[in-house]
C-alpha cells in the first residue's frame, strides 16, 4: 500500500481499487476459466473497478475463496505497508474513513477465513492498536526491539565487511557514518538501500538515499513542534547526545498529539531514532534514544533549517550567524529579538522557566553552525554548568558562551540585575576554562534576559 497516499479519501480508495484490480489480473488466467459464471461476474466487477463499497472491502476475501477453491490450496497473505494510508489519512483529514475502509478490508481476509494459511502483516505502527485487527485471532506482533528476525531487515556488519572485501571497497568508515546505527533486537544493521545505491555510484560521495515511506511531511510537522521541552529534546539529539524516554508500540496516529512519547515511539520505528540502551524498571522499560547515522542526521537539520527559512527567511538566518561569529554583538541581538518576535508566541514564552524556551531556540539556531563549531549545551566546565558552548574547529575563530536568564518578578528584579547575574555567572563559574585548555585564544560570554518576548543581549570578552 506504500503509493496510497492521496490528499484525499476519494483518490487514496481508487489507488485501493487499483492495486486490488491488478491482483485480481495476475491471477485471471490460471482461474478465471474455472469460474462459474456469477464468480466471472463478480471478478469483472473489481476488474472493471465497478460496484459499490462493499464489493471492495469484500475482494480481498473473494480471491482467497476462488484461489483455494480452484487449487486446493489455502492462501498465504503478505500486506506490505499497511498503513501508508493511515498515515495520509491523519496528515489530510480523513483518518476515520480510511480506518475504517482498512478494518473492513484486512479483518475479512485475515480474521477466522478457512482459505488463509497464513498471512504476514508489514508496516511502521504495530497492527494491533489501530483499530483494525484488535479482534484478531492469534495475531502474532513482532517490533524491531524484537530478537526475533533481527538479523532480517537489513545487512549486518558481517555481510557489510563482505562486501567491502568483494568490491576491494575503501571506503568501509563512510559506510559506517552514514548508513548503519540501527539496532534491530540486539544486531546492528545498516540500511541496504543506502548502502547498494551508494555502492552503485562510481563518484562514491554519500548521499541520504533513503527516504522512509511513512508520511515524510507528517514527521517534519512533528520535529518542529514549538513546545519548549520537545525542542530542547530535538537539539540534544542533534548535538550527538541521546535522550531517554519510554516507548509505546502501540501507537494509534490521531494519539501522537496528546504524548511526547507517541511521538518518539513513531520515530523509532519509522527509523528515524534507534533505541541505543534499554534501562531494566519494575513495569516499562526505558529507553536511551540517538539519531542513527549521518544520512538520518542530515533529515532533522534539513528539517529544522527549512522550518527557519520559512519562518524567518535564509538570508537573516546568515546574517544573523555572521554577525555572531564576526563578533557584531548589536547586529547579532536585533537579529535575535526580531527573530524571537517572528517566531516565538506569547504562549511560548510566557511560563515559570521561559530562559529555556530561549536556550533551545538560540540552540537551533546555532546548530548551523556545526560545520565550524562543536556546539554543547548543558556541561560542565570551570565550576559550573554552562547553558551553550561554542567551539571554534579553528582555533584562531572566538569561541563563545550562553547564560540564559529571566528577570525574577518575584524578587522586584530589573533587566539590569538579570544581565548582571548572567555575566557574573560566566565570570565567576569560569566556565571558560574549557575554551581556554582547547587553545582558544579569542572568548566571549554572551548573557541573554528574557521576560516574555523581551530579549536583552550583552557581551564581554573573557
Amino acid at each position: 500500500f506504500k503509493s496510497c497516499k492521496s490528499a484525499n479519501i476519494k483518490e487514496c480508495l481508487s489507488e485501493i481499487r487499483h492495486l486490488l484490480k491488478e491482483l485480481y489480473l495476475e491471477h485471471k488466467a490460471s482461474i478465471y476459466p474455472k469460474l462459474s459464471a456469477g464468480e466471472q461476474k463478480d471478478y469483472d466487477i473489481i476488474i472493471e473497478k465497478q460496484g459499490d463499497m462493499s464489493d471492495w472491502q469484500n475482494a480481498l476475501k473473494f480471491l482467497m475463496q476462488l484461489l483455494h477453491q480452484k487449487t486446493g490450496k489455502r492462501v498465504i497473505v503478505l500486506l506490505d505497508e499497511y498503513d501508508a494510508p493511515i498515515h495520509a489519512g491523519q496528515e489530510h483529514g480523513y483518518y476515520e474513513d480510511i480506518v475504517v475502509f482498512m478494518k473492513l478490508l484486512l479483518s475479512n481476509a485475515l480474521k477466522d477465513n478457512s482459505d488463509l494459511e497464513k498471512g504476514v502483516v508489514t508496516g511502521v505502527l504495530r497492527v494491533a492498536k489501530e483499530s483494525i485487527f484488535s479482534d484478531l485471532n492469534n495475531l502474532e506482533v513482532l517490533s524491531l526491539l524484537d530478537l526475533e528476525f533481527q538479523d532480517h531487515f537489513g545487512f549486518t556488519e558481517v555481510e557489510i565487511k563482505r562486501l567491502i572485501d568483494d568490491f576491494s571497497f575503501r571506503e568501509g568508515e563512510i559506510l559506517k557514518k552514514w548508513y548503519n546505527g540501527y539496532f534491530f533486537g540486539e544486531m546492528v544493521i545498516y540500511n541496504p538501500w543506502s548502502v547498494l545505491s551508494f555502492m552503485n555510484r562510481k563518484n562514491k560521495l554519500p548521499r541520504p538515499y533513503w527516504i522512509n515511506t511513512a508520511s515524510e511531511s507528517l514527521l517534519r510537522d512533528l520535529i518542529t513542534r514549538t513546545e519548549p521541552g520537545f525542542q530542547e529534546q530535538i537539539e540534544t539529539l542533534l548535538l550527538g547526545f541521546t535522550i531517554t524516554t519510554e516507548l509505546n508500540e502501540n501507537i494509534v496516529l490521531r494519539d501522537l498529539e496528546y504524548s511526547e512519547q507517541n511521538i518518539w515511539s513513531l520515530l523509532v520505528f519509522s527509523g528515524y531514532l534507534k533505541p541505543v540502551k534499554m534501562i531494566e524498571q519494575p513495569l516499562i522499560p526505558l529507553y536511551e534514544l540517538a539519531i542513527p547515522n549521518l544520512e538520518v542526521y542530515s533529515f532533522y537539520q534539513n528539517t529544522v533549517k527549512s522550518w527557519l527559512r520559512h519562518q524567518i527567511g535564509g538570508r537573516r538566518l546568515q546574517y544573523l550567524l555572521s554577525a555572531l561569529t564576526q563578533t557584531d554583538f548589536k547586529t547579532f541581538g536585533e537579529l535575535l529579538k526580531e527573530m524571537v518576535l517572528a517566531i516565538l508566541s506569547y504562549h511560548d514564552t510566557a511560563g515559570d522557566e521561559p530562559e529555556k524556551v530561549y536556550h533551545a531556540f538560540v540552540l537551533g539556531l546555532l546548530t548551523h553552525l556545526m560545520d565550524r563549531y562543536v556546539i554543547r549545551s548543558n556541561r560542565e566546565s570551570g565550576y559550573g554548568r554552562y547553558d551553550v558552548l561554542m567551539i571554534p574547529q579553528k582555533k584562531t575563530e572566538p569561541g563563545f558562551i550562553f547564560e540564559f536568564k529571566k528577570v525574577n518578578h518575584s524578587k522586584e528584579e530589573s533587566e539590569v540585575e538579570a544581565m548582571k547575574s548572567a555575566l557574573n555567572q560566566i565570570k565567576d563559574k569560569q566556565y571558560a576554562t574549557e575554551l581556554r585548555d582547547l587553545g582558544v585564544k579569542s572568548i566571549w560570554g554572551i548573557g541573554v534576559v528574557v521576560d516574555k518576548k523581551q530579549v536583552w543581549l550583552e557581551s564581554f570578552k573573557c
